[in-house]
């Protein structure tokens, strides 16, 4: 495994960062570089847009880059560089039937023919490089890879640790991924098998990965320190870019006016999180940790996604619920409401709604042993507790509650840290600097 050196392009925990100056020269850069063709693929476009590509189309335009996305599951937008690939008659229906086969044999991401025909879509026919993204949703096949990265330049975004296990999305605790997988302790996390070919899939990854030209990105030091450990991370180049935000959209709002809008009651202090039940996002820990605060406490939680969870607390906590939304709007009043975000995941690469929290000047609470501690700069921005301990959640939940200066504070510090690291124009100018050397490297094997 190498690491490439991408300017700027450090891990968040080292202090680094995209100036003014840099910012300057890669809004000059197109004048003097010529102009490239990138598809980015992935299941959808919308869902996940801030970190699928489709978000990143404008900044890389300005840096001389010409965006488009193929997607296959979700096409949500009208855009006109959105289109969707493998769309012959049926292909959903043939795709969700390998899948259901897929899923009696004990495999994942193998039985997708269609995606050997990926190279001769028109769109990557154009294109000069290909970036993929989130592969493993059950459209694609990765033995396809070495077909498709010898006729394509290609980037590979590893979005989770999934390409570095033997089944899991995230492995949690388990170390086999290590020494590659067999006795898995738990075939029921996703992607769920019902007998243990954990070590057949591990070694057909590994026969994959040997003959696949692909650079990699990822977005966390965390996913770095992983991949210098795996086995299978042995075969890549690696490259380290946080993920950004539009820090003119995602900014500190009225607190105040927020409150109003959603209609928090006077006086409450405001705990925002995600409420999903799976197992990798850490409610039921959240859930136990307000069992043990302070009963005279009285809090407002505020959670989108899934509802209910919360049922037993109305009438001693102010409960706000929206369900599943895309509203943005209604997102950044949570964060301008709340006194802090609370993302007690379990397992996270990265963390998008913890940096737009930070983007929104609201501290971070999170676990350790994932990417959150890093990513939310703990203990110095950031709050995070051992995983595991709900006693120590509910002592960090009843400490920022009580400490609203701290918690403002951490707020402002939170706010200089995604200037400085988490700038949408910062990703985009270090993603085209990493397209165009491996296209020229390419052009030079030629």
């Amino acid at each position: 495994m190498n690491i490439s050196s991408i300017a700027g392009a450090r891990s968040p925990t080292a202090g680094a960062g995209g100036s003014d100056a840099d910012r300057t020269l890669a809004a000059a850069g197109p004048a003097v570089q010529s102009a490239i063709d990138v598809v980015q693929i992935n299941s959808g476009d919308l869902m996940g847009r801030r970190f699928n590509g489709y978000d990143l189309t404008p900044h890389l335009k300005a840096n001389g880059v010409q965006s488009k996305q193929l997607v296959y599951w979700n096409k949500q937008s009208d855009a006109d560089f959105v289109s969707r690939m493998f769309d012959y008659p049926g292909s959903r229906h043939v795709t969700r039937g390998l899948n259901i086969v897929e899923r009696r044999l004990s495999m994942h991401a193998r039985l997708h023919p269609h995606s050997w025909t990926l190279p001769s879509h028109k769109v990557v026919r154009q294109a000069d490089l290909l970036h993929l993204h989130i592969i493993h949703d059950g459209y694609f096949s990765l033995s396809a890879l070495p077909y498709v990265t010898r006729r394509k330049p290609t980037v590979w975004t590893w979005h989770d640790p999934w390409p570095m296990t033997g089944h899991c999305i995230h492995p949690l605790q388990c170390v086999r991924w290590l020494e590659g997988c067999g006795s898995c302790p738990d075939l029921q996390l996703p992607f769920p098998m019902k007998s243990d070919r954990t070590a057949q899939q591990f070694a057909w990854k590994n026969r994959v990965y040997k003959n696949t030209v692909a650079e990699i990105i990822v977005a966390s030091q965390w996913m770095l320190d992983m991949a210098e450990r795996s086995p299978l991370a042995a075969h890549f180049n690696f490259n380290l870019i946080p993920f950004g935000l539009d820090l003119t959209r995602y900014q500190p709002g009225d607190r105040a006016a927020a409150r109003a809008r959603l209609g928090v009651r006077p006086g409450l202090p405001v705990v925002f999180l995600r409420a999903f039940s799976g197992p990798f996002k850490g409610l039921a820990e959240f859930i136990r940790a307000l069992d043990g605060i302070d009963p005279e406490l009285r809090l407002c939680i505020v959670s989108f996604q899934e509802t209910g969870h919360f049922d037993r607390f109305i009438g001693k906590h102010q409960i706000i619920e929206f369900g599943w939304t895309n509203d943005e709007d209604l997102l950044r009043d949570a964060y301008a409401a709340c006194d802090f975000f609370a993302m007690p995941s379990k397992a996270e690469a990265f963390g998008l709604m913890a940096i737009e929290a930070m983007a929104c000047g609201r501290p971070v609470l999170s676990l350790e042993g994932t990417s959150l501690p890093g990513v939310t700069f703990a203990p110095d921005a950031g709050v995070s507790v051992p995983t595991g301990n709900d006693r120590r959640l509910a002592e960090a939940i009843e400490h920022l509650v009580r400490n609203p200066d701290e918690c403002e504070a951490r707020g402002r510090r939170s706010r200089e840290l995604a200037e400085r690291h988490y700038d949408i124009r910062d990703q985009a100018r270090r993603t085209a600097e990493l397209y165009r050397r491996i296209i020229a490297g390419r052009t030079q094997q030629q």
